[in-house]
């Protein structure tokens, strides 16, 4: 237990190792007037210098480890974890700013991670502001899925039933014994090499993804001629095995209505109209500024 609390708490406080303690503090604690001072949320819960961390922003980190404490079945609920979790939080700032002193906030690396972290961001923050002033109304959701209902169906499917033989001879001999009213389930056990010979030849219901008609172009092409208790067909597969198949049943396919969808429409219709302005700035931004790019070193 104590090693995933370790764990999880390394995701959220950078390590650092240090070898002794006349190299660990500096002859003088750095000065952190120059800092920008930055609001903290909540009741004070503990500051070191100028860094200081609010109880609602102590709240916010916890929250953000819920996803991996719940993988991991760790509590962080509980008192016990809070306050090895704070004293962490606390020990990683001490040692951040024995860091400044040393000069280590100069390296090359570090100030390449603090630049980028800034400008992820800020990014945010501008797609954030743009984000506020886009709306989505009502009667764009109902124009848009009035003029693309063929987008709003739901996935067909069918349940078929195969029987998979290794040569033309015997596919075709079982194939006339099922078009003289053989069971197709005890011809299949009897005959078929494909796993689901155990259950009949049943494959269950199956949904035609690009993927897999790609893969299996000559079976779907099969099933498309194919309606509910056709006589079954036969055809000879990419694997070069033939195959015998019929469909027992299909589902979906159906138009979804306007209040199905409308919830994912309309975050669908406002992330379109915020990359929209997104563009924009980026467009006016670059008509103003020098942007180069030299993609043939990345070929």
């Amino acid at each position: 237990m104590m090693k995933k609390v370790i764990s999880l708490i390394s995701l959220v406080c950078i390590p650092l190792c240090l070898t002794s303690c006349d190299k660990i503090f500096p002859s003088k604690i750095p000065s952190t007037e120059a800092n920008v001072e930055v609001k903290i949320n909540g009741p004070l819960l503990a500051k070191v210098n100028d860094w200081a961390l609010g109880l609602d922003d102590f709240k916010s980190y916890l929250k953000s480890l819920e996803p991996l404490a719940k993988t991991q079945k760790i509590d962080i609920s509980s008192a016990d974890f809070k306050i090895k979790f704070l004293n962490d939080l606390i020990k990683n700032q001490i040692l951040a700013q024995i860091a400044v002193g040393r000069g280590l906030d100069k390296s090359d690396d570090v100030l390449r991670a603090l630049r980028d972290t800034r400008d992820t961001l800020l990014a945010a923050k501008i797609r954030d502001e743009l984000e506020k002033n886009v709306n989505v109304s009502y009667v764009e959701i109902k124009s848009f899925y009035d003029k693309n209902k063929e987008l709003f169906k739901k996935p067909q499917e069918v349940k078929i039933k195969e029987i998979v033989v290794s040569n033309e001879i015997t596919a075709k001999e079982v194939l006339v014994k099922l078009l003289q009213g053989e069971n197709f389930e005890s011809l299949a056990r009897q005959y078929s090499i494909a796993d689901s010979k155990d259950k009949g030849g049943d494959r269950g219901w199956l949904a035609s993804t690009p993927e897999d008609v790609r893969k299996n172009t000559k079976f779907w092409a099969t099933v498309a001629t194919l309606g509910k208790d056709d006589l079954p067909k036969l055809f000879k597969g990419e694997d070069n095995k033939f195959y015998i198949i019929k469909v027992d049943d299909i589902r979906g396919g159906q138009e979804m209505s306007l209040s199905e969808v409308e919830k994912d429409l309309e975050k669908a219709l406002k992330a379109d109209k915020i990359e929209q302005e997104e563009n924009k700035v980026i467009d006016e931004f670059k008509r103003k500024a020098r942007v180069e790019k030299s993609e043939d070193l990345l070929k």
